[in-house]
């Protein structure tokens, strides 16, 4: 009997809703649906995340007070992009992916890796945050925000020496997220962002009336155990065994340790930034640094529900094709992928230029937040805008990166995008002040994310 051979349609035949969704990660059912959780504890916890700032803008505007506790925050945000999820993850969710596709043995190993990553991270941020402790006036005074009197630099050694206690309950969430993401487990994880952000609510509620602002600082600390504790379950579910190990000598944490110096150092040149921005707008005047945080949260919101979220939810996926070496599958990912993020993060750019103005007052402009707080936001988020573009490709294509073993790469890259970024801030603030920071640091990271999707193209994106 002659079989008919059954043929694909052409492309080209296809009505324009088919073809859109065949180029887009809506082709990739698991993915979107990963893709969708994702985003949706993202949006829950930047929703939870604009609460939190209204609440904090009506109690204390963008006053002394508020400039000192963002400063107190700085370092411990260092300390939390070494050791959350998406620097863990990065180098972590490569090499513990290749137990998850092999024998139980493999898998067996793998479980005493992430033991002793979990280990490893709690003992060396506990050293870390001791040592941040002692040295928190040094910290303030000559490096995070030497333009500020003496009553305002106590204040933030005050503030500080209680935030950087979550610093420690991070390091271990964030390997735990980590390992939930390798398992392709996304809710309990995505789930922890808005825990987080409900422990500061309640603390401003029930802790600011009386403590003031180390109040806000106490309720970081609370917000970090709920980060937590949502994603203990999670671990349990996916069979982990837990090994009272450390590192030393295992093959799988030897190959980690050669990548995650190139990740960390990639990651605080990050935090580097904020930091010296905050340095910068020291001398620009009260309410500057408060201005930056501000605008600095709005433009993450649309960024971090579209080039975040999609890329964590890829990453576990682009990392298994290099494990299983399907080049065609991996290539094929990442286009769609960055058509889907380029789809969304350009219309949300413009939208954040045109109408930033509106945004601040209609987000923030209630109590201590008035129309001139407004007027001294909004210049910031419309230059802030750009990075929206820059910062959602920048997060696929480091990720490509970090999928096939190569941190070295993604380093170099953010290096030289940091001395750009330097000389555009010395030079902007001037002319633009805060803006003008803002600004260096959007054209900068758009400048990032071209030159390493060149060089991922280049590398191992061609067919």
């Amino acid at each position: 009997m002659e079989q008919t051979e059954t043929l694909s349609p052409n492309p080209q035949t296809l009505p324009w809703w088919r073809r859109l969704i065949a180029s887009s990660l809506l082709a990739e059912r698991a993915l979107t649906l990963s893709a969708l959780v994702v985003a949706l504890g993202f949006f829950s916890s930047k929703i939870l995340g604009l609460a939190r700032e209204v609440l904090i803008a009506r109690a204390f505007g963008t006053s002394a007070e508020l400039d000192a506790f963002r400063v107190a925050n700085t370092f411990s945000d260092m300390l939390d992009s070494v050791v959350a999820g998406a620097t863990i993850a990065a180098v972590f969710i490569p090499v513990f992916s290749m137990s998850l596709v092999r024998d139980q043995a493999a898998r067996r190993e793998g479980w005493k890796f992430a033991s002793a990553v979990l280990n490893d991270m709690f003992l060396l941020m506990t050293v870390v945050v001791t040592l941040g402790i002692i040295l928190a006036p040094q910290l303030i005074q000559y490096f995070i925000a030497p333009g500020f009197d003496a009553a305002q630099q106590a204040l933030a050694v005050d503030l500080m020496r209680i935030v950087l206690l979550a610093a420690i309950v991070f390091a271990v969430g964030g390997t735990i997220t980590g390992i939930l993401h390798a398992h392709n487990r996304f809710a309990l994880a995505a789930m922890a962002g808005p825990l987080h952000n409900l422990g500061i609510i309640g603390a401003i509620f029930f802790l600011v009336p009386t403590m003031g602002v180390y109040g806000l600082a106490w309720g970081i600390v609370i917000g970090s155990l709920l980060y937590l504790a949502i994603q203990i379950p999670g671990l349990i579910r996916s069979g982990m065994i837990w090994f009272p190990v450390v590192g030393r000598g295992q093959k799988s944490m030897n190959e980690m340790l050669h990548l995650l110096p190139y990740r960390i150092v990639t990651t605080n040149v990050g935090s580097l930034t904020r930091l010296i921005m905050n340095n910068l707008a020291s001398f620009l005047g009260t309410g500057s640094i408060s201005a930056l945080s501000y605008a600095y949260m709005l433009w993450q919101f649309p960024e971090t529900l579209i080039g975040t979220a999609i890329a964590i939810a890829v990453f576990p996926r682009l990392s298994q094709r290099v494990a299983a070496q399907d080049k065609k599958g991996f290539r094929r990912l990442f286009h769609i992928t960055l058509a889907t993020i380029l789809a969304l993060a350009i219309p949300s750019a413009i939208v954040t230029f045109l109408f930033s103005r509106q945004i601040v007052a209609l987000v923030l402009e209630r109590g201590a937040f008035d129309a001139a707080s407004t007027a001294l936001v909004a210049p910031v988020l419309a230059y802030f805008a750009l990075a929206i573009v820059g910062e959602a490709v920048l997060e696929l294509t480091a990720r490509t990166f970090y999928a096939q073993h190569d941190a070295r790469t993604p380093m170099f890259v953010t290096l030289g995008a940091m001395t750009l970024r330097l000389a555009l801030m010395f030079w902007w603030r001037d002319l633009f002040g805060a803006a003008g920071l803002a600004f260096a640091y959007a054209v900068a990271v758009c400048a990032e994310a071209g030159a390493l999707y060149l060089l991922a193209q280049r590398r191992f994106l061609r067919d």
